[in-house]
């Protein structure tokens, strides 16, 4: 499906039309909020342009020709890098910055990362695709593929490593033996998934040794950005979240989004203030160069989208402009004594950044010397609105729209079904004529609570559950309690790989090694379970089946008890009520 269905749109100029007079065509002609707009006129403004900005297109050329193009010049900028300092302030910062670099991998003195075992150690394999590995597990990639790798430094480090454990040493002599040695190759290959409307999003798949490191390291890396900035990748997320929140209700925090951050750490302004030793491993680890429609790309970025160490290093680096900034503002990066004990001056969240109003022009000047380009469309200065880590808030209420990837599936119906109700929650606008039209292309008698998964039915409080079926089998053997309500659900069954001697992805078609010893490996690190190796799935690839399930507390939340997102139990029932016209 190329466009979102027009009747999803007439449905919603019906609704739109009645809940203010205004049209989706006006909504549609604004390129942006206009200063008299209402709270009601941004929620709409934000829906009409959100449903189609994410909906994925059968032909992405387009998008991918300008990503491409993105991509190259974010390139070309990171080759050109030089240090533009004019003034003695540009000066202090960029010295501050180098200094602050320096603490941070030298921990009392001594380097964060003194060698490759370090990043071995905690090595693992991420759910995406590697080169020549035929499923994205971690058993598929290091023990039922060939390796690959862009350095041989890091064939001898794993060679070595890989001795000192006797299943491990098993597992790639096994490997060896039908794969031969780890293949070296170039470096990565450049591929596009889909991201908006306009363009698509550009990520580099990487060697499998090289992630396998990558990942290490980052792990190493997230652990030292909790105890030195206090930054925990795990949560930073939703505290990013509540401090936009206060700045859109206080006018207090800045946010400041940056345009292909993570293609524009530069390798010449990384070679001028990382330390010598971190930054010797950072390039063993990445690509030097990627490859697109057979030709190769030198990388003049230290990474990409799809290196292991990207996320956390740009994070690193942002955390370290702001503190330079603070440090010559005489801003604290907390506001007591203790990460522990008091909440933080500021939020970094990979290219998501929140700082102090004060240190808004400093943080500004300082991403600009060193390569980086502020975003400023979704950037925030001042005023009620402020956008980070996919929220949008106006005066500390969520205003952010609805972005449906496809509609081409049942799933994909009650997954937008679901997100209607929660917009009509958060925000109090009726879209009874969207949900009509939506309700036409499901069954309607897959009804399910509310916090169940949006894609496995239409989420309903109990009071308007058409057939409720209470449990009163008394047997040992039910595996339902007594007195709770029953329920059907669609739940998406993940497929597994049986390894046998024979085995054969039937999904893709592709022989699957028989490695006894790297089963073990694989077992005893959590990737693999006794039914079998996960299967990535991509789209289309989803095994969705009916499964019965029980619940014993549908209804017996209290008003207040916020369910997600802030959104109250009370809010979402009124919503549901009035977009079901069920008073």
């Amino acid at each position: 499906m190329d466009k979102i269905p027009t009747a999803l749109f007439t449905a919603l100029d019906r609704d739109v039309t009645a809940c203010n007079g205004k049209s989706v065509d006006f909504y549609r002609s604004c390129s942006s909020h206009l200063a008299d707009f209402t709270h009601t006129d941004v929620c709409l403004f934000n829906l009409v342009h959100s449903l189609p900005k994410k909906f994925e297109p059968s032909d992405t050329k387009v998008q991918d020709e300008a990503c491409l193009l993105k991509f190259l010049k974010s390139n070309s900028l990171c080759e050109m890098w030089v240090d533009g300092s004019e003034t003695s302030l540009d000066e202090t910062l960029v010295g501050s910055f180098k200094d602050v670099l320096w603490r941070f991998f030298n921990p009392q003195g001594l380097s964060l990362v003194e060698n490759l075992d370090d990043a071995f150690l905690l090595g693992r394999c991420g759910p995406g695709a590697s080169l020549m590995t035929p499923n994205g597990d971690f058993y598929s990639k290091m023990f039922s593929s060939r390796l690959t790798t862009s350095s041989r430094t890091l064939v001898s480090n794993y060679e070595r490593n890989v001795r000192r454990w006797p299943e491990w040493k098993d597992a790639e002599q096994t490997r060896n033996l039908s794969f031969g040695s780890p293949c070296i190759v170039e470096g990565s290959r450049l591929s596009f998934v889909p991201k908006n409307d306009r363009i698509s999003r550009s990520i580099c798949t990487e060697p499998t040794l090289n992630m396998f490191y990558q990942l290490g390291l980052a792990e190493i890396l997230t652990n030292r950005l909790r105890s030195f900035f206090g930054i925990d990748l795990a949560n930073q997320a939703e505290v990013n979240r509540d401090m936009a929140r206060d700045g859109s209700l206080y006018d207090s925090w800045c946010t400041i989004d940056l345009e292909s951050a993570s293609d524009s750490i530069s390798l010449k302004m990384c070679r001028a203030f990382l330390p010598k030793d971190v930054l010797a491993i950072l390039e063993t680890l990445r690509s030097p160069s990627t490859s697109y429609n057979g030709s190769a790309i030198e990388l003049h970025m230290m990474s990409s989208m799809g290196n292991g160490f990207t996320f956390p290093l740009q994070t690193i680096i942002f955390c370290s402009i702001v503190k330079a900034v603070y440090t010559s503002l005489g801003i604290p990066l907390v506001k007591r004594s203790s990460f522990e004990t008091g909440p933080r001056n500021f939020g970094v969240f990979g290219d998501d950044l929140i700082i102090a109003k004060n240190a808004w022009h400093r943080v500004v000047r300082l991403l600009g010397l060193l390569g980086f380009r502020v975003n400023t469309e979704k950037s925030f200065y001042e005023g009620p609105f402020r956008e980070s880590c996919g929220r949008d808030f106006l005066l500390g209420r969520n205003v952010r729209g609805v972005y449906p990837r496809r509609l081409d599936s049942e799933q994909d119906f009650y997954a937008l079904i679901n997100l209607i109700s929660d917009f009509s929650a958060r925000t109090g606008i009726v879209l009874s004529s969207v949900m009509n039209y939506l309700l036409k292309r499901v069954d309607r008698s897959v009804e399910i609570p509310p916090w169940e998964d949006a894609s496995s039915g239409i989420r309903l409080p109990l009071s308007l559950v058409k057939t409720k079926r209470v449990c009163s089998c008394r047997r040992s053997s039910c595996r339902f309690h007594t007195h709770s309500i029953l329920y059907e659900k669609w739940v998406n069954v993940a497929r597994k790989i049986s390894i046998r001697e024979s085995s054969i992805d039937r999904i893709r078609g592709r022989r699957i090694l028989y490695n006894e010893s790297g089963l073990l490996i694989a077992f005893l690190s959590g990737m693999a379970l006794s039914s079998g190796l996960p299967v990535r799935q991509n789209v289309g690839e989803e095994n969705w089946k009916k499964k019965r399930a029980s619940c014993s507390m549908w209804d017996t939340l209290p008003s207040d008890a916020v369910i997600r997102d802030g959104i109250s139990w009370q809010r979402f029932e009124t919503a549901v009520y009035l977009n079901l016209n069920r008073y």
